[in-house]
């Protein structure tokens, strides 16, 4: 079967069916190679050859050259046919989401109070991957996927060895049902049998049936909201809690502050406003190792003025840099996770007059290790989780993983269900949190700098697409990455590509490196030692690559959703990402070329060296944007009328609820009430010494 280049039948559309061609060339070169490889195998070495394999290996190569000139040539005479601008309304940005596993039903067990989102049944495991329609980047065969593949093997074995075996389950180790429902022979176990059966009630209770309940959509333009969740009211005071701040260029410091300073606009008119609440690393020795030694603040005063100078002179948001509140909570820095965590109760800080909406950025890190104090659901009306960072996939490269990494994903599903009305997952890469609260959305912007900087390819390719220096068909290659330099990111999946595009189609391209990170040495010694053509730089504002280069490669799969891609679209570059759950929204964009397989990693580069990017369109340019991030942000967090009520009836119905029948510890009616009254008065006093003691440290200098 040809290769699909990770392209489903909306991609195709998207991108005007521009690799059918290339597809069947693809099949070609993998028919080519093994009958390359049958046929050397069934070649005898004449005596005189010195090494036989070299000289085989080298025909192979030569061969597999020979059939990727063939594929170049297509490749380099394919002119893409552009979309027509009327079909690429707001609507058509969002059918990304038809690429996703999304549940069709979210079911309630009154037996365990647990939710859970229902795909399409599948009859196995096995069945359910040969279902996906959407092919993905597996990488390079590794023993972890080698294993789980084995792994999916014995489970589906074992599901089809008990549905074949009813009669003789394996929990009974192969007796039949029939005989451990007959009485025994022995009479004194007969006897023992009848004594015991009229302690339990006879009759079994029948199973509760499971309560279908709606599943989390955004709201529809002109739908009925409910009042306290309308983040698009300009009236309401909203906080966003996040869990870094500038100086550090991450994205839970970035993403939540640009998002706090686009929401300000037209709410001082309205009597609403917007309060950022960042952490003050109040030890320096925190600070320095977060921001650097030169990046040093005295007083949160000090570190909020250089944010407010970065909003209005990088971010060019001169207005909002002035209206934007910003508040801080006390944070000390845990080294071994590089985190972030707040010294005390944040909700306490906040005064009772401005809790209308809240938006926690990372929900399952703020409450990790939180203070004691009113919940978050509590103190606001209405609580949005916005899910950055996909902790499960972190955990599963630390000591002790086969422990660490289910445990923490209980955990983050404990403190978005506990602590948010509703949940928002940048990308279909994330599980399940909250079944009946979440859903996925892109709500995440690129700032003005970078759509600047795309209007202005668009100008020079509209003069002369095809002599630009940089641009052009014909410039001479530009090609970098831009990132954490991790492991994790894909640096070795990067290597292993481009050396493989050397030895089997002789393309060689030079790649300039930019970031930072624990890994940087080891990659250079890599990249050495497979002799791959890259060099390697320090870190570096991304927007001052706006026209250097022309293509950006990101091999990461460990990405929720990856800032430096949209902002490489967004400044009209080709972007090479592989076919993966964090890339989905981004292969709605002509200029991104996704691969399911080094083959298409292949074709797809070559393609961006001897092509020129299309222009940014006006409608793409605002879908990367800012501007409708908050959009989608204001459609996703409102919960509609409609769902509102289907979900009350379905929590309302009688088979809803936990039925637990324990004995009374008291019997005694009234000194039941006794112990009751004691607790809520025991409750209220310490309700009352804690609001005392916050008042007194809030007023006390020296606290």
């Amino acid at each position: 079967t040809p290769p699909t280049m990770g392209l489903s039948p909306l991609n195709l559309r998207i991108c005007s069916c521009k690799y059918i061609r290339i597809l069947i060339c693809f099949a070609l070169i993998l028919v080519a190679n093994v009958s390359a490889i049958d046929e050397d195998d069934s070649e005898s070495p004449t005596p005189s050859a010195k090494n036989p394999r070299k000289q085989k290996d080298s025909q192979r190569r030569e061969r597999s050259r020979e059939q990727w000139e063939l594929v170049f040539k297509e490749i380099k005479d394919f002119r893409l046919k552009r979309v027509d601008n009327t079909d690429r309304n707001k609507g058509f940005f969002s059918q990304w989401k038809l690429l996703l596993d999304q549940p069709e039903t979210v079911e309630l067990d009154p037996e365990t109070n647990m939710t859970t989102g229902q795909m399409e049944k599948a009859e196995s495991a096995t069945a359910m991957r040969q279902s996906r329609t959407t092919r993905r980047f597996e990488g390079f065969p590794s023993w972890d996927r080698i294993l789980q593949e084995w792994s999916d093997d014995v489970q589906d074995y074992m599901e089809r060895v008990e549905a074949e075996n009813s009669e003789y389950p394996m929990s009974t180790h192969g007796t039949p049902y029939s005989q451990l429902t007959t009485t025994n022979s022995d009479t004194k176990v007969e006897k023992e049998t009848k004594i015991e059966k009229p302690i339990v009630n006879s009759e079994p209770k029948a199973p509760k049936k499971k309560i279908k309940l709606p599943v989390p959509a955004p709201a529809k333009p002109g739908e009925a909201l409910l009042p306290h969740t309308d983040l698009s009211d300009r009236s309401k005071r909203i906080w966003i809690v996040t869990t870094a701040a500038l100086p550090w260029m991450t994205g839970t410091a970035v993403n939540p502050l640009l998002r706090a300073a686009y929401m300000t606009e037209g709410r001082s008119e309205k009597g609403g406003s917007v309060t950022l609440m960042l952490p003050w690393l109040e030890r320096i020795q925190d600070q320095e190792s977060v921001y650097g030694k030169d990046r040093v603040f005295a007083s949160p005063e000090e570190q909020e003025q250089h944010i407010r100078t970065w909003l209005r002179e990088k971010a060019k948001l001169p207005t909002a840099s002035e209206e934007l509140k910003i508040d801080w909570y006390t944070a000390w820095q845990n080294k071994i996770e590089n985190s972030l965590y707040s010294m005390g109760d944040i909700t306490a800080s906040i005064p009772e007059e401005e809790v209308d909406i809240c938006i926690l950025e990372e929900p399952e890190h703020l409450n990790w290790y939180r203070a004691p104090g009113d919940s978050w659901t509590t103190k606001f009306k209405h609580v949005v989780g916005i899910i950055h960072t996909n902790y499960f996939v972190y955990a599963q490269e630390q000591p002790a993983a086969f422990v660490r990494a289910p445990g923490m994903r209980l955990l983050c599903s404990w403190m978005c269900r506990a602590h948010c009305h509703r949940v928002i997952k940048l990308s279909g890469t994330l599980g399940q949190f909250a079944p009946e609260k979440e859903l996925v959305e892109n709500v995440h912007g690129v700032r003005y700098s970078f759509l600047e900087s795309g209007e202005a390819v668009r100008d020079r390719l509209e003069k002369d697409a095809t002599n630009d220096p940089v641009f052009g068909a014909a410039a001479e290659p530009k090609v970098y990455f831009i990132g954490k330099m991790l492991w994790s990111k894909g640096l070795g999946s990067l290597m292993e590509l481009l050396k493989y595009a050397e030895e089997s189609a002789g393309t060689k391209v030079h790649v300039d490196m930019y970031g930072g990170g624990p890994d940087r040495e080891a990659a250079e010694a890599r990249a050495d030692s497979l002799n791959v053509d890259m060099e390697f730089h320090g870190p570096i504002d991304h927007a001052e690559l706006s026209f250097t280069h022309k293509l950006f490669i990101n091999p990461s799969t460990s990405e929720v959703l990856c800032t430096t891609v949209a902002e490489a679209l967004a400044m009209g570059k080709f972007v090479l990402v592989p076919s993966h759950p964090s890339n989905d929204f981004f292969a709605q964009f002509p200029n991104c070329l996704s691969y399911t397989n080094k083959e298409e990693f292949v074709g797809n580069l070559y393609y961006a060296l001897t092509h020129s990017p299309e222009p940014l369109t006006e409608e793409d340019s605002y879908a990367l944007s800012w501007g409708a991030a908050t959009e989608r942000l204001e459609a996703a967090a409102s919960i509609p009328v409609d769902e509102a009520n289907l979900m009350n009836e379905a929590l309302s119905s009688k088979e809803a609820g936990i039925e637990i029948s324990l004995p009374p510890f008291i019997e005694d009616t009234t000194g039941r009430k006794l112990v009751v009254n004691t607790l809520l008065r025991t409750r209220s006093r310490y309700r009352q010494f804690r609001s005392r003691l916050s008042q007194e440290i809030q007023q006390s200098n020296g606290m």
